[in-house]
């Protein structure tokens, strides 16, 4: 049993969700404003998404860059739509009673969101390939066990980072009060806001 590729699939799990890009920053919004749960469901749906890219990867790694190279500026434009949209919601969004802990929550919508955001940036595809090239991880579609346990860990890690953050941000939630969570709503719903119009202006650059 090869179980380090488990433990690097964890590795590029953790690196690839670290950073605060359009979906870590509603994950955060969503913990800060509905609960713990919900945050843990958005970093599910997030984490689903990232192990597709990571299977994309492993497989198409040739056939994948074609088609990214080929229709860039389509999933420019359709990455800049939905972040526009969920930039809006988000920034008008109203907060919960901080004591009400997800209460009318849509658990698939939140789930289902969080993971049409994550797949609407196919070029997370290219950050994956160039974690796996740092880490060593050569020829992983070697056979389906070890592919297996190596997209095994990308969603371990990924879901590992997400509890954690979900739990420390939610243990805050009570303590800002309902105009800190507003706070926090606008601020993302804006930084969300800047990453839509970020990848429109990018096109020009095509």
């Amino acid at each position: 049993m090869d179980l380090s590729l488990f433990f690097k699939g964890f590795l590029v799990g953790v690196i690839i969700s670290a950073p605060i890009g359009p979906v870590g920053a509603l994950c955060i919004q969503r913990t800060m404003n509905n609960g713990r749960l919900s945050g843990i469901l958005s970093g599910v749906g997030a984490a689903v998404g990232d192990s597709i890219f990571a299977v994309a990867a492993v497989f198409g790694l040739t056939y994948i860059s074609g088609i990214l190279d080929e229709k860039e500026a389509w999933f420019r434009i359709v990455g800049g739509i939905i972040l526009l949209y969920f930039g809006l919601r988000v920034y008008l969004s109203k907060p919960r009673n901080c004591s009400e802990e997800n209460i009318g929550v849509n658990h698939f919508g939140t789930f289902g969101s969080a993971f049409l955001l994550t797949i609407s940036n196919p070029l997370v595809i290219l950050s994956i390939i160039a974690v796996f090239a740092v880490l060593g991880i050569v020829n992983p579609s070697a056979s389906y066990y070890s592919t297996g346990l190596l997209i095994l860990g990308v969603f371990s890690g990924a879901m590992f980072l997400w509890t954690i953050t979900c739990h420390i941000l939610s243990n805050y939630r009570n303590r800002i009060g309902e105009r800190g969570v507003l706070l926090v709503n606008k601020i993302t719903g804006l930084f969300i806001l800047a990453c839509s119009g970020y990848a429109f202006l990018s096109l020009l650059t095509i």
